[in-house]
Formats: C-alpha cells, structure tokens, sequence
C-alpha cells in the first residue's frame, strides 16, 4: 500500500455516535408527552432530510447554511409528523444542539493517538465547525486540524472539497487517505483522488441522498473498527 501523509477523517457516524444521543433526546421527549415513539424512524428521518436538504443547497434551491442551520430547517419540516411530541420552537433548537453533545466510538481515542504518531489527521466533515470542535472537546479527542465544509464554499461530494484537504496541508491530493464508514463519501474521495479506508459502521446508516457509494473492493483498506484500522496503517 502507497505510503500517506495525512488521514482526513468523516466524523457524523464515522467517528461521533449521532444515533444514540439523538434517539435518546427523542425518548426523553416521547416519556415525557406519554407517547410510544420509534427514535430509530425520527433519527434516520432527521439525517436523510438534512442530506436531501443539503442536496437542495448544493444546487442553489435554497440559502447557503451551515448544517446546524439544515438540521434546524429538517425539524421544521418534519414537525408536523410528529404531533404527540408537541415540540415548541424552543423545544426544537434545543434538540438541534444534541449535535453538539455526540460522543466518539469507544475505539477511536486509542486508536487516534497511534495514527498521529505517523499521520497528520484532520477532519473533513459536512457537519459543522462548530460541531467538530464541541464533540471532539467534549471526548477529549485532538486533531491536527479541523475542516468544515462551511469553510471551504463547497459540500462533499463535490471533489474540491476533497482536494481542498491536500492543499490546505500544503500536501498532493494523492498523499492524503479519506477515513469513513459511509461508502459513498469513500467514492467521492476516490473520484477526487484520495486514497480510501473503510472503517465497519458500528451502527445502521440511512443511505446519503446525493452520494453515489462504491463496492468495498474499490477501498485500499477495509478495516473492522479503528483498532484493526491503526494497526493496518501504522503496524501494517
């Protein structure tokens, strides 16, 4: 395997649990209204509409936002759905800041501390700045740098926003490795010219409207978790 300079890694289900946090506020609320409720469906409702939305931006069909702002937007839209939770407006953007309580995967501080023995390791998020920063604070993860797609006047898939994360590191494109459990931000990685490693998603994910995923053969490395993934990269 071609040897890397820097990892950037996706971090929205890669390396944060947004499921289990989200599912959990939800069942607070659904408690709390005396309401049986499926946080699964709610959960993955949320993230499919904040990607279709994010689609919609990409194309000039509404206001530029950061993803804070589309995961508000997605609320709004998906509120009368949900009438038994009788969420004020209030209500709403205090459960949009869960995103900003999302903790890592159990496996990923050990495994980040070796691969910045040899690595640089950035994130390369649609997620917010200001998400990236708290979550990772929050679980005491440190990085060698953070990039936001709010940053760089772009979304992913578009491959700049890949290549953005070679030449902001003063780096080729070619020397950077993209690190994700989503299949299709590993295809668009591939597309712009980034190596790709797969890391097993812990949990089920919703198909990300407006990616195109690949077969995991298209990958130089699949790995089980960020243990296996450390030691292919760093030992391997």
């Amino acid at each position: 395997m071609k040897q890397y300079k820097a990892l950037a890694f996706d971090v929205g289900g890669t390396v944060f649990d947004w499921q289990t946090p989200i599912r959990a506020a939800v069942q607070d609320r659904a408690d709390e209204m005396g309401v049986t409720m499926d946080t699964r469906a709610f959960a993955f409702d949320w993230r499919t509409r904040m990607f279709v939305l994010l689609a919609k931006m990409r194309d000039g069909d509404i206001p530029w936002m950061n993803v804070d702002g589309i995961h508000r937007l997605a609320l709004d839209e998906m509120n009368p759905n949900y009438p038994d939770l009788k969420f004020t407006s209030d209500d709403l953007d205090e459960l949009n800041m869960v995103w900003h309580r999302l903790p890592v995967w159990p496996d990923f501080p050990d495994a980040i501390a070796r691969l910045r023995d040899k690595y640089t390791c950035i994130i390369l998020t649609v997620l917010s700045w200001a998400i990236a920063v708290d979550c990772s604070r929050m679980s005491n993860v440190h990085w060698d740098g953070i990039l936001s797609c709010e940053l760089l006047g772009k979304y992913k898939p578009h491959p700049q926003v890949y290549q953005d994360a070679g030449r902001l590191l003063g780096i080729e494109t070619g020397d950077v490795m993209m690190v994700a459990a989503h299949a299709a931000d590993l295809s668009g990685a591939k597309a712009a010219g980034l190596g790709t490693a797969y890391v097993m998603p812990k949990l089920d994910e919703p198909d990300l409207p407006g990616f195109t995923p690949g077969p995991l053969s298209d990958f130089e490395v699949v790995a089980k978790d960020f243990t296996e993934l450390a030691d292919i990269l760093c030992d391997g």
